[in-house]
C-alpha cells in the first residue's frame, strides 16, 4: 500500500506541475511574449523535465531496480496520454510514438539516477 501512495503522490505532483507549467507557457505565448518556434519547443521540455525530476525523486524513494520504476512511471503516463488522444480523436502518427519513446528513456534515466543517487545506509 505505501508503494501505491508513493507512485500515486508522484503521479499527482508531475500532472500537477505540468498543468501549472503549461498555464505558465500558454499564457506567455498568448500575449506574444514567446515566438510559435519556442513555444512548440518549451512544450516538449517541460513535459520532459517534469517527468525527469519526479522520476528521479521516485528512484530516490524506490528500494531496487530504478529502471523499472521509471518505466511504470512512464507506462502511466503514456496510458494516460492514449486515453486523452483516444477521447479526443487525435491521430496517431510516427510522431507520437518517438515522443512515446522519449518519455520512456526520460522516466527510466531519471529513476537510474535516482536510486544511484540514494543515501546509502
Amino acid at each position: 500500500m505505501n508503494y501505491l501512495k508513493n507512485i500515486g503522490k508522484v503521479i499527482l505532483i508531475t500532472f500537477s506541475s505540468i498543468i501549472i507549467l503549461g498555464f505558465l507557457l500558454n499564457i506567455l505565448y498568448y500575449f506574444d511574449i514567446i515566438g510559435n518556434n519556442i513555444y512548440n519547443i518549451m512544450k516538449m521540455v517541460i513535459v520532459l523535465l517534469c517527468l525527469f525530476v519526479n522520476a528521479y525523486l521516485l528512484g530516490k524513494a524506490s528500494l531496487k531496480h530504478g529502471i523499472v520504476e521509471g518505466l511504470k512511471l512512464g507506462a502511466i503516463f503514456l496510458l494516460i496520454m492514449i486515453i486523452l488522444k483516444t477521447i479526443t480523436n487525435s491521430p496517431f502518427d510516427i510522431r507520437t510514438i518517438i515522443y512515446s519513446i522519449i518519455i520512456l528513456l526520460t522516466t527510466s534515466v531519471g529513476a537510474v539516477i535516482g536510486i544511484n543517487k540514494k543515501e546509502k545506509k
